[in-house]
């Protein structure tokens, strides 16, 4: 089986949401951070939800528009983690500097939504399922994608302002600064990295994982019976996300029917693993990976598995409502 890049969309979105956090006024960060620590018995990422091996047409027709959000998105946040140090000492920057950031900003914020609309109307499962996973990561945060991209949209605007020596505009409306210094304040006094936001820094160097969970030549895959169960999951699994291409089309019932299909693949992905983590014959390198990715996440295993069923639990609710059962 082979395994693809960790999810592209997952790591670009949260790294414009990330951006979201810079302030026109200078703000004092802790002196340090306490380092993540994942606490799960498998320490690696299954290979469900965003890192699902097997891609769906729809899936794979928009990863250029994801890579290309994961490749500009790092470059301006990175500006702005610059820029705010130098608004932290005192230093005022260049303004042809600040336009060419505010620029940036506004291109992937247009970016982000557009990608967010081709998720949220596409009729397969998996395109839908990057959009909630989004949603219910922000969520996490006390945030949303529509927040977001105004908060950012104001940024730009004051970046221009103080570039041409104007005073920045107001707020714009329903934006709470008083909720948004709150939330950073948390972040900054956060110990166990349980409040703060995705790094920029850290998830660029993390957004990828290029190896695989199993080198082929484990002593377990010299029994028949293991070697058919891999086999018998991989064909399932790509199956259903064959099936799931027309997942919107599918009546409320179907749709819940179909999350449990997903749901009983996950559980038989995490019993697969659990085997070969307990003998020891998972690939130490892909290991690695994953928990370089979840650091850069801040997120820990189980963190992350809850995030996942936290999306799921989104899409049924969106199918309750199709049936007219919650409001």
């Amino acid at each position: 089986m082979k395994f693809l890049h960790a999810p592209k969309l997952f790591v670009g979105l949260s790294l414009l949401a990330s951006t979201s956090s810079f302030s026109i006024i200078p703000t004092r960060r802790s002196a340090a951070t306490a380092p993540i620590h994942t606490k799960s018995a498998l320490l690696a990422l299954t290979p469900v939800g965003p890192f699902c091996p097997f891609r769906s047409d729809a899936a794979i027709s928009i990863e250029p528009k994801m890579e290309s959000l994961n490749t500009q998105t790092p470059e301006f946040a990175t500006e702005m983690a610059r820029l705010q140090l130098d608004m932290q000492v005192g230093s005022m920057p260049d303004p042809n500097r600040l336009r060419t950031i505010a620029s940036g900003i506004s291109a992937a914020v247009e970016d982000w939504e557009e990608l967010l609309l081709r998720l949220n109307l596409s009729d397969d499962f998996q395109t839908k399922e990057y959009a909630k996973l989004t949603q219910a990561h922000l969520a996490k945060h006390g945030q949303s994608s529509e927040e977001i991209a105004t908060m950012m949209r104001w940024q730009s605007e004051c970046m221009l302002a103080m570039a041409d020596n104007k005073p920045p505009p107001f707020p714009p409306a329903g934006i709470d600064i008083m909720k948004m210094m709150e939330q950073a304040k948390k972040a900054q006094e956060s110990q166990d990295g349980s409040n703060q936001p995705p790094s920029m820094t850290s998830m660029a160097a993390a957004e990828k994982i290029t190896t695989t969970p199993f080198l082929g030549d484990e002593p377990a895959f010299e029994s028949d019976t293991v070697r058919e169960e891999y086999e018998a999951l991989c064909r399932d699994h790509n199956g259903l996300v064959n099936f799931g291409k027309s997942y919107a089309t599918f009546d409320p019932m179907g749709k819940i029917a179909y999350l449990d299909e997903i749901d009983k693949i996950e559980e038989r992905w995490d019993v697969f693993f659990a085997r070969f983590s307990l003998l020891g014959q998972l690939n130490q390198e892909f290991v690695k990976q994953c928990n370089s990715f979840l650091q850069s996440m801040n997120l820990t295993e189980d963190d992350f598995k809850d995030l996942l069923k936290r999306t799921h639990q989104i899409m049924r609710e969106d199918a309750e409502r199709e049936r007219g059962t919650i409001a």
